[in-house]
């Protein structure tokens, strides 16, 4: 090959490879854009349940809630930890041998990163600010 060839291959991937970028970028920002306007509305809406469903209510209900607050965020944090940590192959030898569950965290571990992003931070910043609030 000569090298102008070699120089037009090159360009031909380099293009390749930053329409990929432009793309991912693309779809980050709206990933991003999603995630926010979701977890500004569910922070918004949870808190004002909490705030009025908690000052109507005597101690011992206020704190059954409260914990019940907690517990959850505890819950999504250990999913979106567990997620991110997961090795897909174990899954996979469990998927042939057709153990309940094992294609579904397949694809949570495929989409690690999207699940980790809304269990621990969202969900779990929510649940936090919250137990904090009341």
């Amino acid at each position: 090959m000569d090298k102008k060839s070699l120089e037009n291959n090159q360009n031909k991937t380099n293009n390749k490879e930053n329409k990929n970028n432009k793309k991912d970028h693309s779809e980050s920002i709206g990933w991003f854009i999603k995630i926010f306007i979701t977890t500004f509305i569910l922070s918004i809406v949870f808190s004002f349940i909490s705030t009025n469903g908690i000052s109507n209510l005597s101690l011992i209900p206020a704190i059954l809630i409260l914990l019940l607050v907690i517990l959850v965020g505890i819950a999504f944090d250990i999913v979106g930890v567990a997620v991110t940590v997961a090795n897909e192959h174990e899954f996979h030898a469990k998927a042939t041998k057709k153990v309940e569950g094992s294609k579904s965290s397949i694809k949570l571990i495929r989409n690690a990163p999207k699940v980790a992003n809304i269990c621990a931070d969202v969900i779990g910043d929510i649940c936090r600010s919250i137990k904090w609030s009341n």
